[in-house]
C-alpha cells in the first residue's frame, strides 16, 4: 500500500520564508550569462516541449496575425475550433496565455482565502504557488519514490473527506515522475466526490501514452487545463486552453484581465486545430526516443523510473554537481528534481538521436 503523507503550509509563508517564484526548467539567461555560453549552443533536456516543433503550419499562420486591431477578448474563434476537436461547446472551452495562467485563474476561482486545496505532489508548482500567493492554505499530499509514485485513490478519498479542500489539483500525466492515471478512473473518482472541484492538468496528455483519454467527456465537477505549448514545440508563444463546464468557465473569463491571448496566439490556436497530424507523429517518434534515451541510461548504470510520457525521471549520482558539470563542460541542461522535493533525481526529456547522443556521451564523461 502506498504510503502518503501531508503538511499544512503557511498561506504567505513556506516555512518561514517569503515566498518565490516556483523554479522551472528551460533555460534562464543570467545562469548563461555567468557562465558564457551561448543560448543556442545549449541542448535543453530540462524542458519536455516537442522537439520535433515548432509545427510548420502554426508557423506560417503567424503571418496572417493582425496587428492593427486587438484580438477577440476571449478569442472566440479558437475556442469554437478547440470545442469542435474536444466534442464540446465553445462556452466550455477558456483560451489562455500557457497553461500556468490558467491554472493561476483556477486557483483565484476555486479556493477563497479562508479556504484550502489540495495538491497530489511532487508535481508542477504553479497552482500550488498561486494558492499560497493569494493566502489560501495549501496542502500537499506526497508520493512516495519507493512505491513508484504510485497514487492510491482510496487513500485519496479517506483524507479528502476528513480536510474537505475547496478543489484538488492533479497533473495526470504528472511531471517530474512520467506517472498517469485512466482519465476514465480519475472521472469515477470525481464523480464520487461531487463537492470538489478536480483541477486536471493534462499538459503532457497528447505526447503520452494515454493520448486516447482527451475525448473522454469529462464530469461536472472536473476541469481539465492542457497545452499546445508544449504539443506543438511553441512555448515562447505561450497558449493554452480550459475544458470545463460553461458556469465556471464563464467564471475565469470575468476574473481575469480582456485580451489575456495575443492576435499571435489566437492564429496559432487555429493552425494546431488544423494539424493535428503533426502532434500524432511527433508522439511517435517522442515515446520511441524516450525508450532509447532509457536504453542508453541503463547501459551507463543510471537508473530511470518507469514512464508514460516524453522525459523519464533518472537517478544519477551527486545531481547538482552532475548538472553544474553537463552544463558549463558540455552545454547540456537537465533537470534538476530538488525542487519539486526530489533530491537524487533528475528529469530528463525525450530528444532527437543527435541530441540524445550529446547527452549519452556527456554522461559517460561525467558519471563516474
Amino acid at each position: 500500500m502506498t504510503q502518503l503523507s501531508s503538511q499544512d503550509l503557511h498561506p504567505a509563508h513556506d516555512g518561514g520564508h517569503a515566498l518565490q517564484p516556483a523554479p522551472h526548467g528551460g533555460l534562464q539567461e543570467a545562469e548563461l550569462r555567468a557562465l558564457g555560453l551561448d543560448p543556442d549552443a545549449v541542448v535543453d533536456f530540462s524542458s519536455s516541449t516537442n522537439p520535433y516543433g515548432p509545427n510548420p503550419e502554426l508557423l506560417r499562420a503567424l503571418g496572417g496575425a493582425r496587428l492593427d486591431r486587438y484580438p477577440d477578448p476571449t478569442g472566440l474563434r479558437a475556442r469554437e475550433a478547440l470545442a469542435a476537436v474536444c466534442q464540446v461547446k465553445p462556452a466550455q472551452v477558456v483560451l489562455g496565455n500557457g497553461a500556468a495562467e490558467l491554472l493561476w485563474v483556477l486557483a483565484r476561482c476555486l479556493v477563497p482565502p479562508d479556504g484550502r486545496a489540495l495538491v497530489v505532489a511532487p508535481t508542477f508548482a504553479e497552482f500550488g504557488s498561486a494558492v499560497r500567493a493569494q493566502g489560501s492554505l495549501l496542502e500537499e499530499w506526497r508520493c512516495r519514490p519507493e512505491d513508484g509514485f504510485a497514487l492510491d485513490l482510496d487513500q485519496l478519498s479517506a483524507h479528502v473527506k476528513q480536510r474537505r479542500p475547496a478543489a484538488l489539483y492533479l497533473c495526470s500525466p504528472n511531471t517530474p515522475t512520467g506517472t498517469a492515471l485512466p482519465a476514465g478512473e480519475l472521472y469515477r473518482w470525481a464523480e464520487r466526490h461531487a463537492e470538489l472541484t478536480l483541477v486536471l492538468d493534462q499538459s503532457f496528455l497528447s505526447l503520452s501514452e494515454r493520448w486516447q483519454d482527451a475525448l473522454l467527456p469529462l464530469p461536472g465537477n472536473v476541469v481539465a487545463v492542457r497545452s499546445l505549448t508544449k504539443d506543438h514545440g511553441v512555448p515562447g508563444l505561450r497558449l493554452g486552453y480550459a475544458l470545463g463546464p460553461a458556469p465556471l468557465c464563464q467564471r475565469l473569463e470575468a476574473s481575469r484581465p480582456a485580451w489575456t491571448t495575443s492576435a499571435f496566439a489566437q492564429v496559432a490556436a487555429l493552425a494546431c486545430c488544423r494539424s493535428r497530424s503533426f502532434v500524432q507523429e511527433s508522439r511517435q517518434r517522442l515515446l520511441e526516443d524516450r525508450q532509447q534515451l532509457a536504453q542508453g541510461l541503463a547501459e551507463l548504470g543510471i537508473e530511470a523510473l518507469p514512464s508514460q510520457v516524453n522525459f523519464l525521471l533518472a537517478r544519477p549520482p551527486e545531481v547538482p554537481a552532475l548538472r553544474a558539470r553537463l552544463l558549463a563542460r558540455h552545454s547540456v541542461l537537465v533537470r534538476d528534481c530538488a525542487s519539486f522535493g526530489l533530491p537524487g533525481f533528475m528529469r530528463l526529456a525525450a530528444r532527437p538521436a543527435s541530441d540524445r547522443a550529446r547527452l549519452l556521451a556527456a554522461l559517460r564523461a561525467e558519471v563516474s
